[in-house]
């Protein structure tokens, strides 16, 4: 009998950027093949190089009773696509069971890349590869229309100088939050055991001459005493209204 498929919720999705900053798909099914997925990372490495959108893929069997458009929001929220304080995110969400394919954008990108063009690039390039079932070849196609709108004329110029307001807060991975919490935390102890053991070594006898020996260590891990922790990779922090568009085969 076959194993029933994953039903995947905003929170479950595997992140990509875990794996590091060069992957920007998630085909936890192995829906895609290695080849549309080399080819999509490379694609977006380059797209986020020329203009600072980050475009993320993301191919899922099933995400159960959840609607495409709630899912695909709460998800961009979540992991926060697209600069902060530039939101030029873009999220292609492919649902294989119930045929769904949704192109979320985030705020600052939604007058390069339109509703009415999103819509365009789903109807005309990507759901005719789906009816056939070559699901890479349409993501495929669908980024490299995203690719060529966003590095297109004036376009990458803009993209390049947005400035914009994130909210974000309310996505954030609570399993990442904790981390960072307990690991500044500890680098903390350590920090203030240092200065203590170091203290007390100063002023125990040596009034002059050359300090020898181990002198304290100076943590400079990062996110402690300026700029954020983070574990394994991450996307920018950015967030969407909603814009884009969707579809089924």
């Amino acid at each position: 009998m076959a194993a029933q498929a994953a039903v995947y919720t905003p929170s479950s999705v595997p992140n990509p950027k875990k794996q590091g900053q060069a992957y920007y798909v998630a085909n936890p099914d192995d829906i895609l093949p290695d080849s549309s997925v080399t080819w999509l990372n490379n694609c977006a490495v380059q797209l986020e190089k020329a203009t600072h959108v980050e475009l993320c893929v993301v191919a899922l069997e099933s995400i159960g009773e959840s609607e495409a458009f709630d899912f695909a929001y709460e998800l961009f929220q979540r992991w926060g696509l697209g600069g902060e304080g530039q939101n030029t995110g873009v999220l292609m969400l492919f649902v294989l069971d119930s045929h769904d394919i949704r192109i979320m954008t985030g705020v600052g990108i939604e007058g390069i890349l339109t509703d009415a063009q999103c819509s365009e690039i789903i109807h005309d390039d990507m759901i005719p590869a789906f009816r056939k079932e070559r699901y890479g070849d349409g993501l495929c196609l669908g980024a490299l229309r995203i690719y060529e709108t966003c590095t297109d004329g004036e376009a990458p110029e803009e993209l390049l100088s947005i400035r914009s307001v994130t909210n974000r807060g309310q996505y954030a991975d609570e399993d990442t939050s904790e981390f960072e919490f307990w690991f500044s935390f500890i680098m903390l102890v350590i920090f203030i055991v240092i200065i203590i053991w170091a203290s007390s070594k100063n002023s125990g006898g040596r009034s002059g001459g050359r300090h020898s020996g181990g002198g304290p260590i100076i943590f400079t891990s990062g996110g402690f005493g300026g700029g954020g922790f983070s574990s394994g990779g991450s996307w920018g922090g950015g967030s969407t209204m909603g814009g884009g568009a969707g579809g089924k085969w």
